[in-house]
């Protein structure tokens, strides 16, 4: 017979394994296991794949972090990984949702970058999929009413934030460098509209094809703009704003090579910030940390620190540092597991209806309470800084500011770490 445990008692529960780091222990399975499955769409491969290795290692302990937790209460809930690699593809990805359509399963984490959400997002919203993205930060697949939650909040805040760090920066003008797909062309836009608004000057910069195999020639292009902004604004003025996934160590492999991009600072973005490669002894780190490569991600500098117990198991299964998609993997598998309890019902409007009041109590230990907006967007806005820095004979990403909107429609909070 199946044992029903209380939403409030779970969360309640969770937040007492938090808090002890969920230190492993486990207790006899129950007789009759209520197995609830979540599917995993990750791009293990391709342009976003270290980021998609970092979710899948956070993934991994979260779902180890369940079953022990279940096990210790006596709830006869277990949850199960079906993983599945997009390839950083937005073809692949709408095969392997249709792949996880086919095994039953209603509840999804991922898939990788916005691209590919907005690939499978039509066919979730036919065949009563819900997904929970952590990776995906695109504006304009904020919609009301879909089978989308994002535990990120969408790079509306992002490019703000951006613009306002450049401005405490001193930096005058910008040429941005970006990914060409949906989710480059809308950060690049905003993020510059943003910086203008700030009186800052904006140079046309280089768009770049996903998946292009040299960038010789892009940063050829680039070199060019950022040299005539150094005329105009002086070096220290200048900076290259970069919206890149993982070609980023490419990109500055090439830059290194040019007259003018090894003088002035590089910013970045969510999507290249925590790179391992970027703390990898090789050309790109050494670039990276010459220009003083900084850019933030989703990030609670605090819960990071208070849970690291729990941040320590995901680093040492991944083999380096866990970025802020990876955290925020990690809180949504707890978050679906838990919807999964309290509904016997694998009706989209119902899982829905518990998805928002889980989300709306429990408190994860790296997103906190997520508190989702009217398109299921997190609500909350949170954005640590990191920057490249030499080390000895290697590099390594150093926390340098905490961004932080707590309540929609107010003031940021700015902090530098360690003032």
């Amino acid at each position: 017979m199946r044992r029903k445990v209380p939403a409030i008692a779970l969360i309640t529960l969770a937040a007492v394994i938090f808090a002890c780091g969920c230190t492993g222990t486990t207790t006899t399975e129950q007789a009759e296991v209520q197995e609830n499955v979540v599917g995993v769409l990750l791009p293990l491969t391709g342009d976003f794949a270290e980021s998609g290795a970092a979710s899948r290692a956070a993934v991994e302990v979260a779902a180890g972090d369940i079953n022990d937790y279940f096990a210790s209460i006596g709830s006869d809930h277990r949850v199960r990984l079906v993983v599945e690699d997009t390839a950083t593809d937005p073809a692949v990805a709408l095969e392997k949702l249709k792949a996880l359509d086919a095994q039953g399963i209603r509840m999804v984490i991922g898939p990788g970058c916005s691209a590919e959400l907005e690939a499978v997002r039509a066919y979730a919203d036919a065949h009563g999929i819900l997904i929970v993205s952590t990776m995906s930060t695109a504006p304009s697949l904020a919609i009301p009413g879909d089978n989308i939650f994002r535990l990120v909040s969408p790079d509306t805040y992002q490019a703000d934030a951006m613009a306002y760090y450049l401005e405490e920066e001193g930096i005058a003008a910008v040429v941005p460098v970006w990914r060409g797909d949906i989710w480059g062309d809308e950060l690049r836009n905003l993020t510059t509209t943003a910086f203008k608004a700030q009186n800052g000057t904006v140079y046309d910069g280089v768009r770049y094809t996903p998946g292009q195999k040299d960038y010789a020639g892009t940063m050829a292009d680039l070199d060019v703009q950022v040299g005539k902004a150094i005329a105009a604004h002086g070096q220290e003025n200048v900076c290259v704003y970069a919206v890149t996934l993982n070609e980023i160590a490419p990109i500055m492999t090439r830059a290194a090579e040019t007259q003018n991009l090894t003088g002035v600072r590089w910013y970045g973005c969510d999507g290249n910030v925590l790179l391992g490669t970027l703390a990898t002894p090789g050309d790109a780190a050494r670039f990276a940390a010459q220009t003083n490569f900084t850019g933030p991600t989703f990030w609670q500098q605090n819960l990071a620190a208070a849970h690291e117990a729990t941040f320590q198991k995901i680093q040492n299964r991944l083999g380096r540092q866990p970025d802020g998609y990876s955290l925020a993997s990690y809180d949504a598998l707890w978050l679906l597991t838990l919807t999964g309890t309290q509904t016997a019902s694998a009706e989209t409007p119902k899982l829905k209806i518990a998805l928002t009041k889980v989300s709306d109590t429990f408190a994860g230990p790296f997103c906190n309470v997520v508190g989702l907006n009217a398109a299921g967007d997190r609500s909350t806005v949170h954005y640590c800084f990191w920057s490249v820095k030499a080390d000895g004979d290697g590099y390594r990403w150093v926390p340098d500011a905490q961004y932080d909107i707590w309540v929609a429609g107010t003031p940021p909070v700015f902090e530098a770490i360690g003032a």
